[in-house]
């Protein structure tokens, strides 16, 4: 039986459109000047170890945070100086988001805070703030009680080996010296992790995906899931259910805990002007909550299917909600009233990148099966669509589209192939832009995670495909 895999992907990929961008009068797009760009073109790169690189950007563009195995590096986007490791996650890094507003204490003593949110595989989210240097903000206490690993495992193994080697004849080079050591070196580092995890914020718990807003659009709430596991294999008591924790960042206390679904939350973000909360589940229903109360204001559906993604309109009015199964739906709903206004039938797989222009005409979505749909919300009727020219239907189930974003006011869409090419698509000159690796690039294996922009839409972050972030201007 045949097979794909990512490195047969990689191997056998070959950029080519079926569907490209148009202007209104139907003229095929154009490349932009000095485009498309390759590797070695980028403003800067950095190399970081590990095979999962997990970036975000401050809301100033002045750092950049990227989640690296269990630490995240704190880096200068102008110099790309390392300026700070955190550490404190005891698993992989998956996800790592900026608070979009930065905190202004109004005093000389405390200065300009930045906050940040990150989770790893072992459903651990840490709230970290960083100072206008990009260092951790550590009481008079952590600075002064700050363990070295390395040290302190020397220190007391020293001993421990002398003892072996005089009183039991054990020889310094032996295997099980070695073991020792690791196993010393690997036990004190676990346990400074605990250590660390119970002076810092840290939930149990877990962020949203599929392009969920960690923090409330102001920066004053943090939303994250706990109890998420399915219940397909089994019921569970009310209680225990899949639930949306609401932080108060600035009061740091448990504002609410949202219950009422009835399995996995795939995606939840606060509306724009942060007084609403949307939860996405897998049971078949989107819910709408108030910010201030708790209440849960609306539920849409259940619509016969699992639901995996959303958006709030830029005001606040509707709500685009994407369902899998059993067959692609993009709906969107008055959120007032519950009532539905369109649905986007285009789509034959899973579309789980979903964006709004900022004028609310446009609707976009990248879908799993290498297409970038664009349509009105109001009328349900497609306006465009960008698709790869694949023979094998193997090959385009691996060229999935993510990281959908309207940039400069609307003016320009951004999205990703999963393969790691970068594409930008300018609405009013109808010319395109592409970021990507030579022919002479070689890959085994595509990004773990998506393209970053800035707020101001003039930078970008891309994590590629052999390790390396990569920065580019717009």
């Amino acid at each position: 039986m045949r097979s794909m895999n990512q490195k047969k992907f990689l191997e056998q990929y070959v950029y080519a459109l079926e569907n490209d961008f148009t202007s209104p009068n139907g003229e095929p797009a154009a490349w932009a000047p000095d485009h498309p760009k390759y590797w070695g073109q980028e403003r800067a790169k950095i190399g970081l170890d590990g095979n999962r690189i997990t970036p975000a950007l401050s809301p100033d563009n002045r750092f950049l945070a990227v989640g690296a195995e269990q630490e995240i590096h704190v880096i200068d986007v102008t110099t790309q100086e390392r300026l700070e490791v955190l550490r404190g996650h005891s698993g992989e890094l998956e996800k790592v988001q900026f608070a979009p507003e930065l905190v202004d204490h109004g005093d000389n003593q405390n200065g300009t805070r930045y906050l940040l949110v990150s989770e790893c595989d072992a459903e651990i989210v840490i709230l970290w703030e960083l100072n206008e240097r990009g260092n951790l903000v550590l009481s008079k206490e952590d600075k002064e009680k700050a363990v070295d690993a390395d040290t302190l495992a020397t220190e007391t193994l020293q001993p421990l080996v002398s003892k072996l080697v005089t009183d039991h004849g054990w020889n310094t080079d032996d295997k099980a010296i070695d073991a020792l050591n690791n196993e010393v070196r690997s036990a004190l580092r676990s346990a400074i992790t605990l250590h660390e995890q119970e002076r810092r914020l840290c939930f149990r718990g877990q962020l949203a995906s599929f392009g969920s807003a960690a923090f409330s659009p102001d920066g004053k709430t943090l939303l994250y899931l706990s109890q998420n596991e399915s219940t397909q294999g089994g019921s569970r008591d009310a209680t225990s259910l899949p639930c949306v924790n609401v932080w108060d960042v600035e009061k740091r206390y448990l504002r609410h805990q949202l219950l009422g679904h009835a399995d996995a939350i795939m995606w939840t973000a606060m509306s724009p002007d942060s007084r609403l909360v949307a939860s996405i589940a897998w049971d078949g229903t989107a819910r709408i909550w108030d910010t201030t109360s708790g209440e849960c204001l609306r539920v849409v559906g259940p619509l016969g299917g699992q639901l995996w993604s959303g958006a709030f309109s830029p005001d606040a009015k509707w709500l685009a909600i994407s369902q899998g199964s059993p067959k692609t739906h993009i709906h969107v709903y008055d959120i007032s009233t519950g009532e539905p206004v369109s649905r986007f039938d285009g789509s034959r797989r899973w579309a789980r990148s979903l964006a709004w222009s900022p004028d609310g005409t446009m609707l976009a979505c990248g879908t799993d099966d290498s297409t970038l749909f664009i349509w009105d919300p109001i009328t349900g009727q497609e306006r465009m669509r960008w698709r790869l020219a694949f023979e094998d239907w193997m090959m385009r189930s691996f060229a999935s589209i993510g990281g959908v974003r309207f940039l400069d006011g609307g003016r320009k869409l951004i999205f990703q192939i999963r393969e790691g090419t970068v594409e930008i698509y300018d609405f009013e000159t109808n010319l395109k832009q592409q970021l990507t690796r030579g022919a002479e690039d070689q890959i085994d294996q595509c990004p773990n995670s998506e393209v970053v922009c800035s707020a101001d839409s003039r930078l970008i972050v891309v994590p590629d495909g052999d390790g390396v972030l990569r920065v580019w201007d717009l």
